[in-house]
């Protein structure tokens, strides 16, 4: 009977995910356009927090369970790029990222190269403010940038038929609960099964908790690269790990400690596919080819996790 609630919270949870994601990426294309700014830039500020990571990675620290929130920190960002970006460039209308989203696929390269340097050796309490202030340094700089209009919209001229900016923002937070509402079923249903699994906790961290966290990215770029919303699809995942290599990696070192022998090489991994998806951004190289790559990658990853931690 457990089972069988599990599996019907996993199918509940899925139609959820995709009906946000079908309503958030059309809300932030049309507040984007109503703003006369980078739809990259709204996206990062609206679909580029990662909430449900952020409950996971609070709730593990405090329970003494650190290792589950690091393996969800390495393992989600490894899936935002590997698993849910590629969803996006699968389809015929290919992504064209505008100047915003190459900026900030350069920001995110920095704070995983960052990350990658304290983790190796093990942070402190010291390094997870620091790196909490520098996600408050770059969170309160999206504003600025809409306000200034210094990363305007190709598509600035443009007159949204959708209602006005405020009923978007709503439609956008009203999207982000069912989306949290989705992965909250799904991730329930999927750690009865992981219990049985019998791996480390870093492993089922990295793994079905991060993939389950993950999902609304992964309906995000789904639904954004049918639509052809290229702005949303990569601010889904260059904010996404900005805000969980950051906000979420500080808290870590701040309430249990982070780094260790436990990471393995999987920190590397990460920066190896941050450098390539960097690249593909800065040469706008984000075809079927590169996104089919980047799934191999990510399924290989998940089979050595799971096998690193059995």
């Amino acid at each position: 009977m457990e089972l069988l609630l599990a599996v019907l919270a996993v199918i509940a949870g899925m139609v959820l995910l995709e009906a946000g994601a079908d309503k958030l990426t059309d809300a932030v294309q049309s507040l984007a356009t109503r703003l006369r700014s980078s739809e990259a830039v709204v996206g990062l500020l609206t679909v580029g927090g990662e909430w449900e990571e952020l409950v996971v990675v609070v709730v593990a620290a405090l329970t003494g369970h650190i290792e589950i929130g690091i393996g969800n920190i390495i393992g989600s960002c490894i899936a935002n790029l590997a698993g849910s970006l590629p969803l996006g460039m699968l389809w015929s209308r290919k992504l064209i990222p505008d100047r915003a989203a190459k900026i900030y696929s350069v920001v995110m390269l920095i704070a995983t190269a960052l990350a990658t340097g304290v983790l190796w050796k093990g942070m402190n309490t010291g390094e997870g403010w620091l790196l909490v202030a520098a996600f408050v340094v770059y969170w309160s700089s999206l504003p600025l940038v809409i306000a200034r209009g210094w990363l305007p919209s190709s598509a600035a001229e443009e007159e949204s038929e959708e209602g006005n900016s405020l009923v978007m923002l709503a439609i956008i937070l009203a999207s982000l609960l069912v989306l949290a509402l989705g992965a909250e079923l799904v991730v329930r249903g999927s750690a009865e099964i992981a219990r049985r699994l019998g791996v480390s906790e870093y492993a089922i961290g990295a793994t079905i908790v991060a993939i389950g966290t993950t999902l609304p990215d992964k309906a995000i770029s789904l639904v954004g690269g049918m639509k052809g919303s290229s702005g949303v699809v990569l601010a889904n995942a260059t904010g996404s790990n900005i805000f969980v290599l950051t906000l979420l990696l500080g808290l870590s070192a701040i309430l249990g400690g982070a780094g260790g022998s436990s990471i393995g090489i999987d920190m590397w991994l990460l920066l190896g596919v941050s450098i390539a998806v960097t690249v593909m951004i800065l040469r706008e190289r984000l075809g079927r080819v590169e996104g089919a790559l980047l799934l191999l990658f990510y399924a290989a990853y998940i089979a050595y996790a799971l096998w690193r931690g059995a």
